[in-house]
């Protein structure tokens, strides 16, 4: 079985032990590769997590902002090019990475598994552990699949900064049969730097429309 680990466009928002738990999942397998898209930086933290796990990285540079049906068409990409019929999805370390899963899954016609907490593969079957609401479900997949994983590695208190990976698979988006134009279709709105103004500023600019001019 072919996995592909999917660790996302940035770094984690919390600990890099969820990205860790990730790989650690990933590496049970046989065949596993850790993917990471964005920039230099991130994508040296991805080569080197994998690195010490023991695992082959692949890395997308971009400096494209997308949203999530964005870098699902990117991840679908890179799991054909890199053969992999399992996806594993490191959802933990940032929220974006939930919805992905949704749509990694259809992009490559596979079934989604989400909030998954513990993965045992047995052959062409893997035997996950996932949490709904207060309820631990054990669960048997099989066939291509998306699998969002919610896995925590060990305790890192400390890590030196990762240096640049000769070993990393380049891979680039023409290569992977996307347009970045097109892509960039799925670029995040830009924040605007204006303040948001109080409802008290609000309900008086709406008021000035209907007010009758003076002397009226």
């Amino acid at each position: 079985m072919s996995v592909a680990i999917w660790v996302g466009s940035a770094p984690p928002l919390r600990s890099v032990r969820w990205l860790d738990g990730a790989i650690a999942a990933g590496a049970k397998f046989g065949h596993a590769t850790v993917v990471a898209a964005g920039d230099a930086t991130w994508l040296d933290l991805a080569a080197d997590r994998a690195t010490r796990a023991g695992l082959p990285s692949a890395g997308i540079a971009t400096e494209l902002q997308l949203d999530y049906l964005g870098w699902a068409q990117i991840v679908a990409a890179a799991a054909r090019a890199l053969k992999a019929t399992t996806v594993l999805v490191d959802e933990a370390s940032r929220p974006e990475r939930f919805p992905e899963v949704a749509a990694i899954a259809e992009l490559l016609d596979a079934a989604q598994l989400t909030r998954v907490v513990a993965l045992a593969p047995d052959g062409e079957l893997v035997h996950a552990s996932r949490i709904a609401g207060r309820t631990l479900q054990t669960v048997r997949v099989r066939g291509p699949a998306v699998i969002g994983t919610r896995i925590a590695g060990p305790a890192v208190e400390d890590f030196p900064t990762p240096m640049p990976s000769p070993s990393m698979r380049k891979l680039d988006l023409p290569a992977l049969g996307l347009d970045p134009l097109v892509l960039g279709h799925r670029s995040l709105p830009t924040r605007s730097s204006r303040q948001p103004k109080k409802s008290v500023d609000r309900i008086a600019e709406h008021l000035a429309v209907h007010r009758a001019p003076r002397g009226s």
